[in-house]
Parts: structure tokens; sequence; C-alpha cells
């Protein structure tokens, strides 16, 4: 069962990675355009806080 991974970002747009292949798009849709796989559900990923961690150090705040 795949499922779109939304990775989404401090200073950038939001992308959806197939849980299948691994490929990263702009937006998700009810198939994968690049492995075809049929999507089912979503899970969110909070990558952007590690980025903003990130800055918290580098600015000593």
């Amino acid at each position: 069962m795949s499922k779109w991974i939304k990775r989404t970002h401090f200073f950038s747009s939001d992308k959806y990675e197939c849980s299948s292949c691994g490929r990263q798009f702009d937006r998700p849709s009810a198939a994968c355009p690049g492995c075809g796989a049929a999507m089912r559900g979503s899970q969110y990923d909070p990558s952007w806080v590690d980025e903003v961690e990130m800055l918290d150090a580098i600015f000593d705040d």
C-alpha cells in the first residue's frame, strides 16, 4: 500500500514523496506519476523542524 509523504520545508514549498519509488512531486495525485502506484492516504514528515533547529544553533538564540 503506497502513500504520499508530505515533506514540509521552512524556506521552500511542500513536496510530496511517493513511499514506493521515492520520487518527489509538487502536489499529490491518486496515482504516482513516476511508478503508477495507487495512493492510499498520506503521512506528514516535519523535516522543517530540523531546519529551524539548525538556524537556532547558528544564531545562538
